[in-house]
């Protein structure tokens, strides 16, 4: 009978300490919970911006931008060319 109290007791601590350990976590996970969906929102507030500064497409706008994409292009094609012919081959 002895050894069963023994066990109930234990039994009894270690569930104590995964509650205590548990509601000590929360408030970490929480947070970074919460920062992970706060960056979603400045990504959606950056998205929405850019989009406001495309509607007013002047002429000068046009050349800026033309001049970055083409760069990216420039850069990026032969990466894109090789990863096709890699895609081809298999």
């Amino acid at each position: 009978m002895d050894f069963y109290k023994k066990a109930a007791f234990i039994f009894i601590l270690i569930i104590l300490g995964i509650i205590v350990t548990v509601k000590s976590l929360e408030p970490i996970i929480e947070k970074q919970l919460s920062n992970v969906f706060a960056d979603k929102k400045i990504s959606k507030k950056l998205n929405k911006e850019l989009l406001n500064l495309t509607e007013d497409f002047t002429p000068e706008k046009r050349e800026f931008y033309k001049k970055i994409l083409v760069s990216i292009y420039s850069k990026w094609l032969p990466l894109i060319e090789e990863a096709k012919k890699e895609a081809e081959n298999k």
